[in-house]
């Protein structure tokens, strides 16, 4: 890409305070049409080829929000339209509510043109076929679990996604092919192109499917969830918008994030005008149109001042507008500037906030320096903090609106994956005990879960003296009270060692090759699967591994012996920054084998290059959220493998093992929201290893040290409330006095904070 976006038009015309533009589709003609959240659609034209947008007429046929628009390709001008109110409606070039299509029994949020019919999906968990010219329905069939979405592919079959992840092809009401899991959230989008099937998710990814259903590619830069995705004309392009409030431009030729433009809110969709110019609609109620044509531009003060409120609003600790749980709920949980250079962007266009006093820095990752450049600074106020509220999306037992919080259920008691969670809405004014019930059935679990969701309810309100006590007389405070606000803790963001050598890995993989017994080899085929695995992992996260190919790299190489195999290690270590490498710690097992092997050879060698290798594989298992979860299961084994390195280990090696720590420290307090069982026991383990690592650390240690402190630290919010076993530990290790002289170390905040918590 040459010439990046830039803005070229801003377009308001919505009506109605705090009114969101939910969705757009761009007509054969050139014409864009919005719809919007107070049920209006808006039609925008300009007077020819060139020229500015302008409002040409608004529609009210709707009264619910207009979730999708779709271009009729039968009738010049006219284009389909679908709504919350539980219908689609069809508009003709007039701009004529023409044709109504009625039976749903929930909202309908897809629509699409098929001939002589168009294709609904709904939130009731069908979708449905009908006549375009008499509204009547052909046929219905089940596709899923709630929330449909709906394409058709090339050779007319419909194809749906579903709130539960799942991707389904029907021909007819026949459905011939079921994709179970192609998310592990709600699939919110499908794009069908001339190469294959593009799908959005609530799972933040991204990923293309061939029409027989394999997976091709996958893309997951965005922070929150994908809405939606469109594709340039020549498909050497895609767009896709997030709830982290950003449109990110792809290059489908090496699945790479080129540019990320940042709004002022939530994106819900985009589209593409004839010309190459993008158009983006978001919950500020604005139409953008963006370009790379330099006499389309707007001029430079109208694209600063949007860049700069665009800043502004994403980098508040609740987005405006957004409809999800936020990177940072407070201002307090905003990481301080002096941690910058800790956290490393993945993506061009990655967008991170950063505390400066009262100030909220708004940075973005620039991957030709490798380093965070300020976009803005934002003087955050305790009145704002105050007045924020949270959006959601609404399904058919929460309504779409401002919540005072948006929490996130972890629901592995309830039979969910570790680690799963799932959306709870609640107002200060509500009854906890009645939204608990309402819980419950939404999620089709068990009313005995009642009090534990009551109960974390109102724990997680604590100091909101107006949430009422719920039905069981109980106290409406939690049983202790909240720790003292942290700046810095926990931490939130797990270590890693992605970078590697590819070039001279995979030579010394070669040499070793040459040199292992004939049953260890492998052969001629065996090596070009693995020269094919080496390329893919130095593509990035986007490539897509044959099963021949992982085969060769998990399981071949894993019977080497242990003189040659620490190139094994380090290979697999990079193997576990690529998304597929959960196949292998998933399943009754989890990983076990390969878990147990790692331990083994680090056991072996605790202070040499396999030690290292090994130190850092355990760090990079919490990478991805399955093989996190698979590490964890086994905590107590890898408390027990970093420990003699902590002592005996090179300065590296001691780097990796504080590192398996504090990752530790971060899933314990990720996985132990109230009401769900704080594990004392694993808390204490890391806090001996993180003390004693402390009192041991030599000159060298300074990268180590810092990261056993923080693994402290991360401990610090929930032991103070579940008993403050930690913080005694601490206080009898005489871990106090020894604060000020880490500040060299460690920076003056992680210090403060650390104070004040064991106070």
């Amino acid at each position: 890409m040459d010439v990046e976006y830039e803005l070229s038009q801003q377009l308001r015309g919505h009506e109605g305070k705090e009114c969101q533009v939910r969705s757009v589709a761009v007509l054969p003609d050139g014409s864009i049409v919005t719809g919007g959240s107070r049920a209006d659609v808006v039609i925008w034209r300009r007077p020819g080829t060139e020229g500015a947008f302008s409002l040409y007429k608004q529609l009210t046929h709707h009264s619910g929000a207009v979730l999708c628009i779709s271009p009729s390709h039968s009738q010049p001008g006219a284009f389909y339209t679908s709504s919350h109110d539980k219908t689609a409606v069809r508009v003709d070039a007039a701009g004529n509510a023409s044709v109504h299509f009625v039976g749903h029994g929930g909202p309908v949020g897809s629509v699409v043109e098929r001939g002589a019919q168009i294709i609904t999906g709904s939130w009731d968990g069908t979708a449905k076929v009908w006549d375009v010219s008499s509204g009547a329905m052909s046929h219905s069939f089940e596709a899923g679990k709630n929330a449909i979405t709906v394409a058709v592919l090339p050779s007319g079959e419909v194809v749906t996604g579903s709130q539960d992840g799942c991707l389904c092809v029907f021909r007819g009401t026949e459905c011939v092919l079921k994709k179970e899991s192609a998310h592990t959230e709600k699939i919110n989008s499908i794009h069908a192109t001339s190469v294959g099937l593009l799908t959005a998710s609530h799972d933040s990814n991204i990923k293309l499917w061939s029409f027989d259903g394999c997976e091709m590619a996958s893309w997951c830069g965005h922070n929150n969830f994908v809405y939606h995705v469109a594709v340039s004309a020549d498909n050497s392009s895609m767009y896709s918008v997030a709830d982290d409030c950003t449109l990110k431009v792809w290059s489908m030729a090496d699945y790479s994030c080129k540019q990320s433009l940042v709004h002022a809110a939530a994106v819900w969709q985009v589209a593409v005008l004839p010309n190459g110019d993008v158009v983006s609609v978001c919950s500020d109620g604005t139409v953008r149109i963006w370009t790379t044509d330099p006499t389309r531009m707007t001029n430079e003060a109208e694209r600063q001042a949007q860049k700069e409120e665009a800043t502004h609003a994403m980098f508040k600790p609740l987005k405006n507008g957004s409809c999800s749980v936020p990177m940072e709920q407070t201002f307090t949980e905003i990481m301080d500037v002096d941690t910058m250079g800790a956290f490393e962007g993945q993506v061009a266009g990655e967008m991170k906030c950063f505390k400066e006093g009262d100030n909220i820095l708004g940075c973005q990752w620039n991957m030709k320096t490798k380093g965070w450049e300020k976009l803005a600074s934002y003087e955050y106020s305790a009145e704002e903090q105050a007045a924020e509220k949270q959006w959601y999306i609404g399904d058919q037992y929460f309504p779409f609106g401002q919540y005072d919080y948006v929490f996130n259920v972890d629901m592995s008691e309830a039979g969910a994956a570790p680690g799963e969670g799932r959306s709870l809405p609640y107002n200060k004014t509500q009854n906890p005990m009645e939204v608990a019930e309402t819980f419950c059935t939404r999620e089709n679990i068990n009313k005995s879960y009642t009090e534990q969701v009551r109960l974390f309810i109102i724990q997680n309100c604590a100091g909101a003296a107006n949430v009422p006590p719920g039905g069981t007389g109980q106290s409406s405070q939690p049983s202790a009270p909240a720790g003292p606000a942290s700046a810095i803790f926990p931490v939130m963001e797990v270590c890693h060692f992605k970078d590697g050598k590819f070039e001279p890995l995979q030579n010394k993989l070669l040499e070793f090759n040459a040199s292992v017994g004939d049953g260890l080899k492998m052969d001629e085929l065996e090596v070009g699967y693995f020269t094919d695995a080496i390329a893919k992992l130095k593509f990035g996260v986007g490539s897509e591994f044959k099963d021949r190919e992982k085969e060769v790299v998990w399981k071949k190489l894993k019977e080497w012996p242990q003189d040659k195999i620490f190139p094994v290690m380090d290979l697999w270590r990079l193997f576990l920054v690529h998304p597929s490498s959960a196949d292998f710690f998933k399943g009754s097992d989890r990983g076990t084998p390969y878990i147990l092997k790692v331990l083994s050879l680090f056991a072996a060698d605790p202070s040499g290059p396999l030690g290292l290798c090994c130190a850092r594989f355990l760090t990079n298992l919490f990478i991805h959220q399955t093989n996190r979860y698979a590490a964890f299961d086994k905590r107590e084994l890898l408390l027990k493998g970093v420990e003699p390195a902590l002592s005996v280990g090179s300065k590296h090696v001691k780097v990796a093992s504080a590192s398996v720590l504090l990752n530790l420290a971060i899933v314990l307090h990720e996985s132990s929201p109230p009401p769900k069982a704080w594990d004392a026991a694993c808390a204490l383990s890391i806090t001996r290893l993180a003390l004693d690592f402390v009192d041991k650390a030599g000159p060298d240690d300074v990268d180590a040290l810092k990261r056993a402190v923080l693994a402290i630290g991360t401990l610090l919010p929930r032991d103070l409330v579940n008993g403050g076993q930690v913080v005694q530990r601490c206080k009898d290790a005489g871990f106090v006095g020894k604060l000020a002289g880490l500040e060299a170390h460690v920076g003056v905040p992680v210090v403060a904070d650390l104070k004040k918590l064991l106070a």
